[in-house]
């Protein structure tokens, strides 16, 4: 059965709620360093102004954002800003030339406040739901520390 694809919406000044699988789930993103990079990555896209960054999760094989679009920034754009550098590395380092990343992502508009909260808990129970830890606050790769604690490894925009 083919599925129709649908158009995105970019919305400036809308959260989205970001989901991005590597292709066949393969678990590259337990490696630490190419964790850190990934979330750089996205720390130099908010740098620049394209993006306010609320929230993140990395996984070993997907990542969760939750972002704010700023100015005529596309959620696609954003997207391909982290996703081709984070190929351009994770190749130069491993010298894998297979597809890093599924196709397609995953991305839903933030409607209301249940909305917001329901993706921010997801985010931050992740690790531990997939058994990865038993307390949010110690996966490093996570943005729960940064506003438990003001620690993490990026710092993350308020709401506005």
């Amino acid at each position: 059965m083919l599925h129709r694809r649908l158009p995105r919406w970019d919305l400036e000044g809308h959260c989205y709620f970001l989901t991005c699988c590597v292709d066949r789930r393969r678990l590259i993103l337990a490696r630490p360093e190419l964790a850190a990079r990934l979330i750089g990555l996205y720390a130099q896209i908010r740098d620049r102004g394209d993006v306010w960054l609320h929230a993140y999760v990395v996984m070993p094989d997907h990542y969760h954002m939750l972002l704010t679009l700023i100015g005529e920034t596309s959620i696609s754009a954003v997207v391909r800003k982290a996703h081709a550098p984070f190929a351009k590395h994770y190749r130069a380092l491993t010298a894998d030339y297979a597809r890093v990343w599924e196709r397609r992502f995953y991305d839903h508009v933030i409607r209301n406040d249940k909305d917001w909260e329901g993706k921010w808990d997801y985010i931050h129970s992740n690790p531990v739901i997939a058994g990865l830890v038993e307390s949010a606050l110690t996966y490093p790769w996570s943005s729960c520390a940064f506003w438990e604690t003001g620690s993490g490894p990026v710092r993350c925009d308020p709401v506005r």
